[in-house]
């Protein structure tokens, strides 16, 4: 009997086969790579977004601790707002609204005719204390404010639907203001002007520590539209009530040089908008109003009596970039505070 041989190798048909095994192995491989590739972007994304949330309750955090005027959506916080220059900041948006102070009260989630939660946040807070030897041999020390306002302005064309963020944090920086309570319990006129100027001129205090030149006298709780409750250091170390050549006329509180600036506008980030679907979502306390704009993913409330305030702080941070899935943020704290 004859054994007919089969010669050795792959008909079409198996190669066929295994061409199509083959590929759909390298077409899952670059697509697990892809996969892990947009899984890392997303992460990198998510945590950039966490830090900046995290780097912006930090410095409200740090200068709250030293908290001395907490500005409320009353007469006298919105007419202290109205005294705010932000002729060279960026503009808020339509809607900024201070937090209603509730004294008794705790946070909660507003209701339509019970609202407490405002977009934006200012205060007052210490700077510096300056200690001073006149020639006579007295010593005077004179604490030395800022007042800061974080509020909303729009970014990359503003907020709108289909587009995200559209928002920028702003943190405003006044320049400094001497306690006008320090400033008149010096009684010697020759001490008077000797720390007034010091403090105008920049000289070096008793520790030999420079800071920036100081030349408004701030009456803490006065008035901003009244007679006395600012005023500016003249050359002869007196103090005069009107606004001198320079500055903005009626009194203006205006900022610190250069130190006023949007905290996102040169990053990748915004304060989500109420278009932006984020879990557990933007507005969490306020009552959202979308066609006014209010209140974003900017939240503040307070509560408390004068010496022991708190400040409730919900933020909500979004990546800009328009491709891949959306990469958010957010913070949500209790700050302690004074309002002395």
């Amino acid at each position: 009997m004859t054994r007919t041989s089969r010669s050795a190798g792959f008909s079409i048909a198996e190669l066929a086969v295994a061409s199509t095994i083959f590929l759909g192995l390298v077409l899952l491989v670059s697509t697990l790579a892809l996969s892990g590739s947009e899984a890392q972007d997303l992460g990198r994304r998510i945590s950039h977004m966490t830090e900046m949330a995290q780097e912006a309750t930090d410095r409200i955090r740090l200068e709250m601790i030293s908290s001395v005027r907490v500005f409320c959506d009353d007469a006298d916080g919105n007419a202290n707002l109205a005294a705010i220059d932000l002729g060279t900041a960026p503009p808020p948006i339509a809607v900024r609204r201070l937090p209603k102070l509730d004294v008794d009260g705790t946070f909660r989630a507003d209701t339509a005719g019970d609202e407490i939660t405002g977009n934006a946040l200012f205060y007052a807070h210490l700077a510096w204390r300056d200690r001073f030897r006149c020639a006579s041999g007295v010593e005077y020390l004179v604490d030395v404010y800022r007042w800061a306002h974080y509020y909303l302005s729009p970014k990359d064309g503003g907020p709108r639907r289909g587009q995200r963020g559209g928002l920028d944090l702003v943190h405003f920086v006044s320049e400094p203001l001497l306690d006008a309570t320090a400033i008149d319990h010096i009684t010697d006129p020759a001490d008077h002007a000797e720390v007034l100027l010091h403090l105008k001129n920049r000289t070096p205090d008793v520790e030999g520590q420079v800071h920036p030149g100081a030349q408004v006298v701030w009456l803490r709780g006065g008035d901003p539209t009244a007679t006395g409750t600012f005023r500016q250091i003249e050359t002869d170390g007196t103090l005069g009530d009107a606004p001198a050549a320079g500055r903005p006329n009626p009194w203006r509180v205006v900022s610190a040089e250069d130190r006023t600036a949007g905290l996102l506008a040169y990053r990748r980030g915004s304060v989500a908008s109420n278009y932006d679907i984020v879990a557990p979502g933007v507005t969490r306390f306020a009552v959202r109003n979308d066609a006014a704009g209010f209140p974003h993913g900017f939240e503040v409330q307070f509560i408390g009596q004068t010496s022991s305030r708190q400040l409730l702080l919900h933020l909500v941070m979004v990546d800009m970039t328009r491709k891949g899935p959306l990469a958010w943020s957010q913070v949500q704290t209790v700050i302690n505070c004074k309002d002395r």
